[in-house]
This record gives C-alpha cells, structure tokens and sequence, in this order.
C-alpha cells in the first residue's frame, strides 16, 4: 500500500481586506482542493450512483483488510460549492461557520467644553451629546419643576439663586463625564452645538429680565408721580414669561399691586366720609397712616389722595363740610403729612358751621341749630363771623322756647299742660298794660274781649290767660216776682254773677302772675221771667261785652 502523504491545513484565520480582518468560510476555502482530489472524489461519486443490476451476484462478504488504512485530511471533507462535511465516504450535513464575534462600541468622546456648555442651558443637551438620555430628562424636569416652584410659590431672591447654582452643577457634571470620555480630535462641532443650546436661552432670559426690569421701572414712575392706578396697571402688564425668568420682581410688582389696592380702600373710606361720617373717616385716615408706615415709598401717592380729599371737602353740603373739620379738629392725624389735613380747619370750618346752622334754623331743625352756632361762638369767639352766630344762637333758643309753649298749650286735652307748668319764653316782652293775651281753655267770654286785647298767636302775646270753665258766682240782686194766671203765687228769684276761674302767667318768664276766679256782673230783674221753678228761683246775670271787658281788664290791660 502507498504512503499517503498528509497535505497542508487549510488556513482559516481572518484574512485581511483593506486592513481589516475578512472571516472566510470553510466553503470557500473548499475551492483550493488539490485536482487529484476533485478526480478521487468524482469518481467515487460515480461509482456510487451507478446502479447495481437486479441479477448482480451478491457481494462477498466483507473482509478486512490487514493493510494500512488511508487518513483523509480535515480538509478534504469539505466538498467544493457544496458547503458539506464528510466523514470518509459518509455526509454528516452542512459545514459550520465560525464567525468573530463583534466588541462592544465605546462611548463616544465628548468634548468637556461642550457638554458644560449644553447642560448650563437647563435643558440637558450636554447629557444628550454624552448618550445619556435618561440624564438628560431628569434635568429637565428638574429645571421646569423647580422654575414652576420659583415662579409660583417661593418667589423669593435667595431660591431663584439656586437655578444658577443649579446650572453650575449641570454644567460641572457634563464637564466631568466628557473629561473621562477621551480626546476629541475635532470638538468644534460639538461646542458650537453647546453654544446653540446656551446661548438662546440667556438671550430669551436676559431680553425677558430687562423687560420686566422696563415694566417696574414704569410702576415705580408712576407711583413716584402719585398715580396708583397706572401703577398697578403697568405691572398687570407682567406676563408668566416675566414669572419664570424674574419672579422676585413679579412678587415686587404683585406687591405693589395690592398695596394700591390698600390705598384705594383708605381713599374710598375718606369719600364716604365726606358725608360726614366719623367711622368712615376714622377708617380712612387710619388706613393712610398704616400705610405710610408700612410703605413710606408709597408717601406721593399718600399725599395724591389726601390732596384730592382736601379739594373735594369744600364742594360739599355745609353741614358735611362742618362735621368733617369737627372731626379733623378733634382727631388731628399725626405726621407732617396727613396732618396738614388738619390745617384747612380753620379756614373752612366757621362759615360752613354758620351756614349750617342757618339752613337747620329754617328747617327748623332748632337744636342741631343751637349747637352748630354755640360750636362757633366757642372755638372762634374773636372770629369775625361770631356776632351773627351769636344773634342766631339767640334765635334758634327763642325758636326752641317757643315750640315748647306751643307743644304744652296744644296737645292735652281739658285743661293745657302749659297752665299748671309753663315753660319760658324769653322772647316776649315782660307783660305790662296794655298788654296781648293768649288764652288758654274756655273761650265762652273771652271770644268777647277786644280784637287789641287777645291775639291768636302765642307768640305775639305777653300773657297767657288759662281760663276754666263757668259757674255761679256771688248774688248780684234779688227780686220778687208774681205768678202770671194760676194761683198767683209769689217767689223770690235771685240774680248770680258769673264765676270764671282764670290764671294769668307771663309768657316771657312763665311765671303766675294771677290765680283767680272773676265774677262778671250783668242785668237782672228783668220785667219778665220764663221759669217753671215755683218758689225761690237762682238766675244768672245777663253780662254785657262792657260787663265781660270790665272782668278781664285787671289781668290783660292792667
């Protein structure tokens, strides 16, 4: 038996293409089969796919064979285009493929510069340049949570600091992470996408900053000026852009906002107490003080409502006007600003209270009259309109005095009140022949007195004549009389005078002056009398208007 020769492994490692490891296939590598090889192989492949005739004699029986065994080559199992393994003449299937397997793909390097640059922006685009996406989201929403928190909640200098500590952090993490990411050949790509994430956001917040900054700097003119309410309307021009970038001065704007809100409640208060109103203007004033205290930059717009309350207290009604600078005189405002209030005072208060008082005079209104005019006669007595406050004090008490003898002469029925407790009335004259009565009660005789002598107006009168009804006085005559027909008796019949109870007070002091009962005299003993009384008859004396003048002249004329 021949020696078989070995023949050369086939060379399966990665061959290179271009510089770059190639892994080949052991089908491929098949096809550098030796020539002798593919004829072996052909023939025995014909000899296996010739058939065998039906009558073929039967094979001996195999025998082995005691000669050396030939050794086929690893290699030579792999038949050319057909991808397959054998083992001697036996396929065993498809050949296996080894291919490398590949490396994991590193990072990619980040230039230091840039990934501060994109997380200083709060949006976390230097995460985004580093692959680190989740990173990127958090601070994100970290940033937009913390600016929602700043602008709505804690709007305060101190906490909006720490968005830029925050930035400085984002910015320090990318800077450390790209550090260790390794050296960029080129990073200008890369800074100039750091710089496109920072730079608009700074511009967008610096542009919004300053116009906000524009918007209080307006405020604050206008409130300087002394006009709140185009102070609150320009900072209703702060929108929430102004919130997120500056939310301190938005607090300052809110701020200002409802201290002008403040000072419109005290100045509302001062309106309604231009009517007067001593609660109103206590509110008012003190309001203006609080706030003067609280805010002493808001004193232009203090003394801007002031100034319009002070123009509009002349313009009201007297009394308004009198009630108002009562108030200011007893409840002088402190400080040099709200107490120049009080100044006006005295130039306003004396004519408003006179011409108060004269107009309640003619409402009669007689006591609110009385005060108003002795207020003036006491806090101005050298005051050039005080002798006209004092005539109409005079004529407001003879007013009152006057409504208190009618009140008591009028209202009782029977006997007036006035004649058992009559009130002054300092206007009449004292009473003194010929004098002006007033009566009183019964006017049964004293309808028959002269016109000159009574008058119908208590306050043209001098004495006022209480006078009770009549009754029979003393016996003026007696006389007989004889029955006319009949049995022709005879009778006596005696004459009374008239008894009138009558009490004479002077009108000016109300004093008694008498209490007495007058007895008219009149006619008797008439020639004739209608009686139906037999015996001794009691008559009254018929007076004449002489008889009545004569019983009541000692009271009115005397």
């Amino acid at each position: 038996m021949d020696e078989t020769t070995p023949r050369e492994p086939h060379d399966e490692r990665p061959r290179e293409v271009g510089g770059e490891p190639v892994a080949v296939p052991p089908s491929a590598l098949g096809s550098e089969r030796r020539p002798e090889d593919s004829e072996s192989a052909d023939s025995e492949s014909d000899a296996d796919s010739t058939p065998r005739p039906a009558d073929t004699e039967p094979v001996a029986p195999f025998e082995p064979d005691t000669g050396p065994i030939p050794v086929q080559s690893p290699t030579a199992a792999h038949t050319a285009g057909t991808g397959s393994e054998t083992v001697g003449d036996v396929p065993l299937g498809p050949a296996p493929v080894h291919w490398p397997q590949p490396e994991p793909t590193p990072p990619p390097a980040v230039d230091p510069l840039a990934a501060a640059l994109g997380n200083a922006s709060l949006l976390g685009i230097g995460y985004l340049l580093l692959r680190r996406r989740w990173l990127a989201v958090l601070a994100f929403l970290v940033t937009i949570g913390y600016l929602l928190v700043s602008a709505l909640v804690v709007r305060n200098v101190f906490f909006h600091l720490v968005l830029v500590l925050w930035a400085g952090a984002l910015a320090w993490h990318g800077w450390r992470i790209a550090a260790k990411s390794g050296q960029v050949p080129s990073p200008r790509r890369q800074r100039v996408i750091g710089v496109a994430a920072v730079l608009p956001v700074l511009v967008v917040v610096t542009l919004v900053r300053v116009d906000a900054a524009g918007i209080e700097s307006d405020s604050d003119a206008a409130r300087d000026g002394g006009d709140c309410d185009k102070s609150v309307a320009e900072v209703a021009r702060l929108s929430f852009a102004h919130r997120l970038a500056d939310p301190p001065l938005v607090a300052r704007g809110e701020h200002a906002t409802a201290t002008c809100q403040r000072l419109a409640a005290s100045a509302a208060s001062l309106k309604t107490g231009l009517n007067g109103r001593h609660a109103a203007l206590d509110q008012g004033f003190t309001g203006l003080a609080g706030l003067l205290k609280d805010e002493p930059a808001y004193d232009n717009v203090v003394r801007h409502v002031l100034d319009d309350f002070l123009a509009e207290l002349p313009k009201r009604e007297n009394c308004e006007v009198a009630d108002v600078t009562q108030w200011l005189r007893d409840h002088r405002p402190e400080g040099d600003l709200l107490g120049r209030a009080a100044d006006v005072v005295p130039g306003l208060q004396p004519k408003a209270l006179l011409s108060c008082a004269d107009s309640l005079l003619a409402r009669q209104s007689l006591q609110p009259a009385l005060t108003r005019y002795k207020s003036l006669v006491a806090m101005y007595p050298n005051h050039e309109l005080t002798p006209r406050a004092k005539e109409g004090a005079q004529k407001a008490q003879w007013a009152i005095e006057l409504a208190a003898v009618r009140s008591a002469l009028g209202t009782s029925t029977g006997r007036p009140r006035y004649c058992d407790a009559a009130p002054p009335y300092t206007a009449a004259p004292p009473h003194a022949p010929p004098g002006r009565a007033y009566v009183a009660g019964s006017s049964e005789f004293t309808a028959r007195l002269p016109a000159g002598w009574v008058v119908d107006d208590v306050a043209n009168a001098t004495v006022v004549l209480c006078v009770g009804p009549s009754g029979e006085g003393s016996v003026a005559k007696s006389c007989p009389y004889i029955e006319i027909g009949g049995l022709r008796r005879r009778s006596t019949v005696s004459f009374h005078r008239i008894a009138v109870p009558v009490r004479a007070i002077e009108l000016t002091s109300g004093r008694v002056l008498s209490d007495v009962t007058l007895e008219i005299g009149g006619a008797t003993c008439p020639e004739f009398l209608n009686t139906s009384t037999v015996g001794d008859v009691k008559e009254k004396v018929v007076p004449t208007d002489a008889d009545v003048h004569a019983a009541f002249a000692p009271l009115v004329s005397r």
